[in-house]
Formats: structure tokens, C-alpha cells, sequence
């Protein structure tokens, strides 16, 4: 439980029932990081997809009048179960899960649940499916936040590799600023795809990817030998602090919107 007394509580999992419903005078928003546990290759741990979006969460609402929810663990990743320690579980089951854990909330005072999306580019279709479900469904005013829209601008101006597809510039780079304990650089590997990628489906997170597509585990293993994508050795700290603080500032600009307006 929360003991800084010049801070009022805002993590879920840490306040009573009692500090919930204080936390309610003063707030109706909730933040949800969603993510997934799966492999990251050979410098950072599963928890990637979690540890970034909790992150960037706990700094919005240390800034911004919201509560901060435990994050799910568990995602749609059955492309990364080619190396060992990657969970994954079904789309219906996953958005069914996610639907109901901002419904509950709902029930109890909740009104606006943001969708803080760690597993971004993946995940993206089954957590627009459950925005439009919480519109139609509940009371509640959802949205999905993929962290990459919100520091794509930035990164385009930071970035040095060429392609950042998954753990490698960008992913880096943040953990190094939130996490750097989990990152072991010495083991970080250098891995350019290769030229079969079609034209509007470009293996990189701010590439041409304007049409819907998805890889399979087969794809992925034939695709890289250690996990990554791209080139995680030229992340640095200071980048990871630019992305952060983009992401950070773009969620409060909302958060204190939504709260203005209620």
C-alpha cells in the first residue's frame, strides 16, 4: 500500500477497497497496460511487452489525475513460440479476458479505461475489437494506446539503425532508460531481415506497413536466429528517454482532457 504522503495512491493492486473509492472522488480513469510475456532475444527479458507500458503508465499517473490497473501478462503471440518462454493465447480468449476486466471496472466507478498496448503492431487488431465491444457493450469510454503512434514522430528523428522491428532500437533503448538492469547489452546482436517482405508490409515499426498481415512461428524462425529484428545495438539510454517522455506526455494531454470533460 501507498505510503508517500504527498502522493496519492494510483496503483490498483497496492490500495483497499477504501483508498479506491477516496480515489474515485478525484479520478474516473483507468489505465490498463496490456502486453504480452514472450521472447525478446537474446538482451531482454519476456517481459518486455508489460514492463514498458506499466512503466509509462505509473509516470502518466504520477502527472495526471488516473488509477493504474494491474497489467495483463498474457497476449496474442503464437509467432514468438519458436523460442522457449513465450505464452500466447487465443484472440477470443484474449479479447474476451480483456472485455471483461475493463467491464468489472466499469462496475465500480470506473468510466474511461485506457488501453496501454506494450504489444503494439500484434496486438493492435484484438484490442481494437475490444474498444469497439466496451463502446457498444458498457457505460465505458475506451481507447487503444499502441505506445508506437505515440513516440513514432520522435523516433523517426532519433532513430540511427535502419530497421527496429521488434526488440531492437526502440524496445532497447526504452528498457535501457526504464529497466536497465534487465538489459545486457554484451548480448545484444545485430539482425537485418531479409528482402522477401512484400511492398506495404515492411519488417520495421515506422516502415510502409499499410495493409494487414501477420507472421508465423515458421516465419519468424527462418526470419531471425536469436529473436530481435533489426539493430538493437545502437540503442541508447538518452533515446529511450526521448520515447519515453513522448509517450508519457501524448497520454496525459488525454488523460487530462477526459478529466476536464467528466
Amino acid at each position: 500500500m501507498s505510503t508517500d504522503s504527498d502522493t496519492d495512491p494510483y496503483r490498483v493492486a497496492e490500495m483497499s477497497w477504501q483508498e479506491i473509492e477516496a480515489a474515485l472522488e478525484r479520478t474516473s480513469t483507468l489505465l490498463l497496460p496490456v502486453g504480452s510475456t514472450e521472447q525478446h532475444g537474446h538482451h531482454l527479458p519476456l517481459g518486455v511487452d508489460v514492463f514498458m507500458p506499466e512503466a509509462i503508465g505509473e509516470r502518466v499517473a504520477e502527472r495526471s489525475p488516473a488509477l493504474l490497473a494491474p497489467p495483463i501478462w498474457y497476449g496474442v503471440s503464437p509467432h514468438h513460440t519458436f523460442k522457449p518462454g513465450t505464452f500466447t493465447v487465443s484472440t477470443e480468449t484474449f479479447q474476451r479476458y480483456v472485455f471483461g476486466v475493463c467491464a468489472s471496472a466499469a462496475d465500480w466507478g470506473i468510466e474511461t479505461v485506457l488501453l496501454l498496448n506494450g504489444h503494439y503492431l500484434a496486438q493492435d487488431p484484438e484490442l481494437e475489437i475490444v474498444v469497439r465491444k466496451l463502446q457498444e457493450e458498457t457505460d465505458l469510454t475506451a481507447f487503444h494506446v499502441p505506445l508506437v503512434n505515440l513516440f513514432a514522430d520522435v523516433a523517426a528523428e532519433i532513430r540511427t539503425g535502419e530497421v527496429s522491428f521488434h526488440a531492437s532500437e526502440f524496445e532497447t533503448s526504452i528498457m535501457l532508460e526504464l529497466f536497465p538492469e534487465l538489459v545486457d547489452m554484451d548480448r545484444a546482436e545485430s539482425v537485418e531481415p531479409g528482402d522477401e517482405s512484400l511492398p506495404l508490409t515492411d519488417y520495421d515499426a515506422l516502415g510502409e506497413n499499410k495493409v494487414g498481415w501477420a507472421l508465423t512461428a515458421e516465419d519468424m524462425a527462418e526470419l531471425t536466429p536469436t529473436g530481435n529484428v533489426g539493430d538493437p545495438t545502437v540503442a541508447t539510454e538518452a533515446k529511450g528517454e526521448t520515447l519515453v517522455e513522448a509517450a508519457v506526455s501524448n497520454i496525459c494531454l488525454l488523460v487530462d482532457e477526459i478529466e476536464q470533460r467528466n
